[in-house]
């Protein structure tokens, strides 16, 4: 039986029909029918009130795992000390269905319909709870060290997923090259911490320094590291990381040459300001990014750096450091369609037309100021 939705006004994301004032969204079984004036609907209608609906929103960049961590560690620690905390946290308490469901919830009451996990150990408890509390997701099941790949093969994870790589500094070059390669034969999204760190391509230049230091100290770095002698992005292009299908997340210490690379690769960048700023890593040039024309994503990354996962909130710290005159559908392509596209979902997600999911938030009013 097809529920009709009323609301002042419908930004739907997509091109052919940007916005309907006094629209109406005709759902059935759980799909968007059609997106339509008011006018033109007919029968019993649910009235939303004054309110503009978006696409429900996309996550681009979250850790589950470590909503058991909320509020452990303190603001603008460094990433070395940051880090060094994490560690010892996890060897401490292992995260619990109720704090990865808690954490959903959240997610989802602010507006949040997908998101794009980083997943270990716990992965088919994450599944599991992103199935119970109704969210869309995809799993990236992370890899790092010298090993090769395990045996995907025989994996019993519902839901789609698929490797991804910690980090360059972490990983060899071989199992890097694997994972992507992994995720290019079937045509899946791959994923990768890129330039987050201080002092990470000072590593790759080889010229040594306090990061550099903490990851020999802890053993990060893979055995038979040696640097390639460029930065973190180049050596991710070097590596054939980057195309299309790629989130690079962070990109934080990157410059003009470094967006350019991203820029012809066509790879997305998924910044995590509030975490970011919340470590004291540094921040993101989003700006230039959008000005090459690289896809940007918003992420929330982990509660072990965030206070929260609300993508708004993420999307505001953004707004702050763009021009008053961007487009409001350029914000929101950050957290709907670009995620979208790049993860594969934008049959599903991303848009509010016929045949996507019905899955849709409502903009916050200084939004739609």
């Amino acid at each position: 039986m097809t529920a009709a939705y009323r609301a002042a006004r419908i930004l739907t994301m997509d091109p052919g029909c940007p916005e309907i004032v006094d629209g109406c969204i005709l759902v059935d079984g759980g799909r968007i029918v059609a997106v339509v004036p008011w006018k033109e609907a007919s029968g019993p209608c649910r009235d939303l009130g004054d309110v503009t609906l978006v696409p429900g929103l996309i996550n681009a960049h979250a850790h589950l795992e470590l909503s058991h961590l909320a509020g452990r560690f303190s603001v603008g620690m460094g990433f070395e000390a940051w880090a060094d905390g994490l560690f010892a946290a996890l060897r401490d308490q292992r995260v619990s269905r109720a704090d990865v469901a808690g954490a959903v919830a959240a997610a989802r009451n602010s507006g949040t319909c997908f998101v794009a996990d980083v997943v270990g150990r716990e992965a088919v408890m994450v599944r599991g709870v992103l199935e119970a509390e109704g969210m869309g997701g995809h799993l990236f099941r992370e890899v790092s060290g010298r090993r090769g790949l395990p045996d995907f093969t025989s994996a019993d994870w519902p839901g789609p997923w698929s490797p991804s790589v910690h980090a360059l500094y972490s990983t060899a070059p071989d199992l890097a090259r694997e994972a992507k390669g992994w995720c290019v034969s079937r045509d899946l999204p791959f994923s990768l911490h890129l330039a987050e760190a201080p002092g990470e391509n000072e590593l790759f230049l080889g010229r040594g320094g306090a990061f550099a230091e903490f990851v020999r100290a802890r053993h990060i770095l893979p055995k038979g590291f040696v640097s390639p002698g460029m930065s973190a992005v180049a050596y991710a292009s070097e590596l054939g990381l980057l195309d299309g299908r790629t989130l690079a997340v962070h990109c934080v210490h990157i410059d003009a040459d470094d967006i350019g690379i991203l820029a012809r690769s066509g790879a997305g960048v998924c910044l995590c300001p509030r975490s970011n700023s919340r470590i004291g890593v540094g921040e993101a040039s989003v700006a230039a990014l959008r000005a090459a024309g690289v896809p940007v994503c918003l992420g929330t990354d982990s509660l072990a750096s965030n206070t929260d996962l609300d993508l708004w909130e993420e999307l505001r710290a953004v707004k702050t450091v763009l021009s008053s005159s961007t487009p409001l559908v350029e914000l929101l392509a950050m957290v709907t369609l670009n995620p979208a596209e790049i993860l594969g979902i934008d049959g599903e997600y991303g848009s509010l037309q016929a045949g996507r999911r019905a899955a849709w938030a409502i903009l916050p009013q200084d939004f739609a100021a």
